[in-house]
């Protein structure tokens, strides 16, 4: 997490039943370095995707992303 896509500076290992509070306006990602899939829920308004919204992989996300623009 950090203030550009360039500098995300801030970095912590986290595990089952973690929840992580991203402010709003900073830049992150999210890696699973773990062997089982990890289940990420965001919830941030105003709503950016359509309802039940679904990506398996972040490939997916950014792809979608890229139809939304």
């Amino acid at each position: 997490m950090g203030d550009n896509q360039y500098n995300l500076d801030f970095e912590r290992r986290v595990s089952a039943e973690y929840a992580i509070i991203i402010p709003a306006g900073k830049w992150h990602n999210i890696i699973n370095i773990g062997n089982r899939p990890i289940k990420l829920y965001a919830i941030y308004a105003p709503p950016e995707h359509p309802k039940d919204t679904v990506h398996p992989t972040k490939a997916d996300a950014e792809a979608a992303e890229s139809r939304w623009n």
